[in-house]
Parts: C-alpha cells; sequence; structure tokens
C-alpha cells in the first residue's frame, strides 16, 4: 500500500480539466482547491511504482505547471513480508 500526498499547481484558466483528468487516475482523490490553481491531492494504490507513475502522469497533464510530493507512507502487504522473511531463511 502507499499513499501520498501532493500539491498540483495548474494554469487557474485550467483547474476545472485538470481536476477531471486527475480524477480519472487510479486512486486520486482532490481534497481541496485554490483559486490560484492549486490542488490538494492524495493517491492510494497498491504500490509505489505505481504512485509513481502516478505522479509522472500528473505532470504531463496539460495546463499542470507543477504536481509536487509532499509525503508518502508505503507499507509491504502480509504477502510480501511473508516472501522476506522466506528468502531471509
Amino acid at each position: 500500500m502507499s499513499i501520498s500526498g501532493l500539491v498540483v499547481h495548474a494554469r487557474p484558466e485550467h483547474v476545472a480539466a485538470v481536476r477531471e483528468r486527475l480524477l480519472a487516475l487510479e486512486g486520486v482523490e482532490i481534497h481541496g482547491v485554490s483559486d490560484a490553481g492549486k490542488l490538494v491531492v492524495t493517491v492510494d494504490v497498491e504500490n509505489d511504482h505505481i504512485a509513481a507513475d502516478t505522479l509522472i502522469e500528473m505532470q504531463k497533464q496539460e495546463g499542470v505547471l507543477s504536481a509536487s510530493l509532499i509525503y508518502n507512507h508505503f507499507e509491504k502487504s502480509d504477502e510480501e513480508n511473508l516472501i522476506e522473511k522466506e528468502q531471509v531463511r
């Protein structure tokens, strides 16, 4: 599980379209939007690889000036922990 907090800065005149495109991405939720075009976003996905790919996809969206990772929390699944323990033995 990977949970990331981001700030996305979009051109103010493109905020509505950017918001819709971001919400179409897997695991994305938008918690706030300012008049200046800043969006408070979380991404809740299976792993850090997907989270990184989602951040890159956000940065490529038309109207997005920047997408900055503010926070990331990652926890391995029980299955991943079990595999890791077996490899140590």
